[in-house]
């Protein structure tokens, strides 16, 4: 080996974590959509719907313009026996990339039911931040949901809340809630206690899935307004 290759190879080895670096977005975002046997179908199609409107909603593109590079995926989770759906991650440069990722999330069939395993959807919202070539500074799982977590004991598939929660923790991941009280009002409050994590974690609620979008868009602006870019440290990517 020649000292001018030699060099050259450790001058691309010097830059190669910042140029990966230089790759992350500035907010990885993973919305968590229950999609368990309390949601029935006409009413799993106004959350889609909801979804749909929100992220295609002018003031929505604006945030995620103004929150700097955000990359945006989706879970829908419900009884553990089922796979958790996904949709993968979309880089958020334009509206045009809004309006594919809620295509996206409007068109998939939806193969799950069963219980309500929260702990299962933040397990796969987790999992998306650990996906080959996504790399992001600041992690937030969005979920909604309209029911308290079911309780499986010695059910070994099934991914408790806490566990799942501690794990976000560790991982400095941060989770705010959307809770649909229409068969219990108690579930903002329950939220509150057991499943957002964060110094700027926060609750919604909403009674039906008739005004789902208008909340919507409320959620995703006041979490991406508060996801304003910051300093980007200089490690690589994972």
């Amino acid at each position: 080996m020649t000292l001018r290759l030699a060099a050259a190879l450790l001058a691309l080895a010097a830059l190669t974590p910042r140029s990966a670096a230089a790759d992350c977005a500035d907010v990885g975002l993973v919305l968590a959509i229950d999609a368990s046997g309390s949601i029935d179908a006409v009413e799993f199609e106004l959350q889609r719907q909801g979804y749909f409107a929100a992220l295609t909603a002018q003031p929505v593109t604006l945030a995620f313009a103004d929150a700097g590079t955000v990359e945006v995926a989706a879970v829908f989770w419900g009884d553990s026996s089922y796979k958790p759906q996904v949709v993968s991650w979309h880089r958020i440069t334009s509206a045009d990339d809004l309006t594919a990722f809620a295509k996206a999330m409007l068109e998939l069939p939806r193969e799950i039911s069963g219980d309500t395993h929260i702990g299962t959807g933040i397990g796969a919202a987790l999992a998306m931040f650990d996906l080959p070539g996504h790399c992001s500074y600041r992690r937030v799982i969005d979920l909604s949901g309209d029911g308290r977590a079911s309780v499986e004991p010695r059910r070994a598939s099934v991914i408790s809340l806490p566990a799942a929660r501690a794990r976000a923790e560790h991982q400095g991941v941060t989770i705010n809630a959307l809770a649909i009280t229409s068969e219990d009002e108690g579930l903002p409050d329950y939220y509150r206690d057991n499943l957002i994590l964060g110094p700027d974690a926060f609750v919604l609620h909403v009674e039906g899935l008739e005004t789902f979008g208008q909340a919507m868009t409320q959620k995703l602006m006041r979490e991406l307004m508060s996801a304003l870019p910051a300093p980007r440290p200089d490690r690589g990517r994972g």
